[in-house]
């Protein structure tokens, strides 16, 4: 199996767990999640690192938990105490994500919609090639093509 039929079939794993294993959820948060793991495998294929992937899940559950005191299933769609804000969210549920949290409302499409551009303009090329069939660690190197494997600073 190749990188994208990979990404593909675990980013719909991803938004399926979300939808199929968390009560009360929403096709909104499992098809947002689903995107939202597409996003990080392309960040992860175009820096060759899983550290910007991985911050950036972070840092969304920390502002969304911690910061925003958006509500969450994982704990019983309640906010969670000692938030640094005491922030509502009023409106129809599809909107705010109501006790899913933001992850379930539909701002999530803009923001990944914003995403995936600006992070093709700051990452044209891919730095992860993965082997596969038939490929060799020199046909995966390109050689001094820019966002290649070895043209990346050690």
């Amino acid at each position: 199996m190749g990188f994208w039929p990979a990404v593909l079939a675990l980013s719909a794993l991803f938004g399926a767990l979300h939808y199929l294993l968390k009560p009360g959820e929403t096709w909104i948060d499992g098809a947002s999640t689903g995107l939202l793991g597409l996003f990080l495998c392309l960040s992860i294929r175009r820096t060759g690192d899983i550290g910007l992937a991985a911050g950036f899940h972070f840092a969304f559950n920390y502002a969304a938990l911690f910061i925003f005191g958006s509500p969450n299933t994982g704990n019983a769609g309640q906010p969670l105490p000692g938030r640094l804000l005491d922030a509502s969210f009023e409106g129809p549920q599809w909107l705010t994500g109501g006790p899913m949290g933001l992850e379930a409302s539909v701002f999530v499409f803009a923001a990944l919609a914003i995403a995936f551009p600006l992070f093709q303009l700051r990452h044209r090329a891919s730095r992860f090639a993965p082997r596969g069939p038939g490929r060799s660690e020199s046909t995966d190197r390109r050689s001094g093509e820019p966002g290649s494997i070895d043209s990346a600073t050690p």
